[in-house]
């Protein structure tokens, strides 16, 4: 048989996989995520500083309010957010929605898993 007829596909029937390098995602890029999906969710004014205060961030800011950990091999994320809740919403209706909706956004746009979501409410503000 000539070499150039052997076929290069798997015995399981699977495409062949080649190791081209490691994609890193950066805690900005995940923040930028979170904070878009945090900004478009049901009963969020805004995001919020860490300090006590609970200063309301401007647009260009929103990531300030976001803080991302990984785990010692990169595996899982675990974040924190700080927000303002609009006045007269159920505040762990909105957390726990904000929850589900980050978990959701984060582990189907960068396929790496969410271990924790930390809400933490700075504020609560009426809408403009």
């Amino acid at each position: 048989m000539d070499v150039a007829e052997k076929s290069s596909v798997r015995p399981d029937g699977a495409e062949p996989t080649t190791q081209r390098g490691k994609v890193e995602v950066s805690p900005g890029a995940i923040a930028t995520v979170v904070s878009r999906t945090v900004l478009q969710s049901y009963g969020i004014v805004g995001m919020a500083t860490r300090n006590p205060l609970g200063e309301l961030l401007r647009i260009e800011d929103r990531n300030k309010g976001v803080e991302v950990r990984f785990d010692s091999q990169h595996q899982t994320v675990s974040i924190d957010l700080y927000v303002i809740i609009e006045y007269g919403t159920r505040i762990a209706a909105v957390a726990n929605n904000i929850m589900s909706t980050v978990k959701f956004a984060v582990e189907s746009a960068l396929a790496m898993p969410v271990a924790q979501i930390n809400v933490h409410v700075q504020g609560i503000r009426v809408s403009k």
